[in-house]
């Protein structure tokens, strides 16, 4: 399943912001890298995880600062997830670990979205290549994740027991 996420915005008409840079894996980083370009937004992170029962795959958009329940993805999916080894990855996205795209995948990945994510005014990731950033307006999210069909899950920080 490849990316492509910056031709699929442009032909939906879907603004974006691209940078070019050299690669980066880090938080520290990105927030050095995004100063240096002058650019704003809540930087992001993904996660790419394969359900344990059926091996479906799911992505999960979040926040740097956000804890993984499992326990609370599993409840909610109905199955355990995990995460995807980087060989894995890249076999099955062409992704390195570090620069994971949160959007952009066929329809039978499940979209895990941390509701804190809506609450940003513009969206910063990696578009699957530790080389560019995108930046998003959180108000198009929903007009880009149509474009895609996958299952969509809200994901919230209350832990259940």
């Amino acid at each position: 399943m490849k990316i492509t996420i910056e031709s699929d915005l442009q032909a939906a008409g879907i603004d974006f912001e691209l940078y070019h840079h050299s690669s980066m894996y880090t938080y520290e980083e990105s927030l050095a890298m995004k100063a240096e370009k002058g650019f704003t937004g809540t930087e992001t992170k993904a996660l790419f995880m394969k359900g344990k029962k059926d091996g479906r795959y799911y992505i999960l958009f979040t926040l740097p600062d956000k804890r993984n329940d499992f326990k609370y993805l599993k409840k909610l999916v109905g199955q355990k997830l995990s995460v995807v080894s980087p060989e894995e990855l890249e076999t099955e996205t062409g992704q390195e670990s570090g620069a994971v795209c949160p959007i952009g995948y066929p329809a039978e990945v499940g979209q895990l979205i941390h509701e804190d994510i809506l609450k940003a005014e513009k969206l910063v990731f990696a578009p699957g290549r530790p080389d560019q950033t995108m930046v998003i307006k959180t108000q198009d999210l929903d007009k880009i994740l149509d474009l895609y069909q996958n299952e969509r899950f809200m994901v919230s920080d209350q832990v259940e027991d």
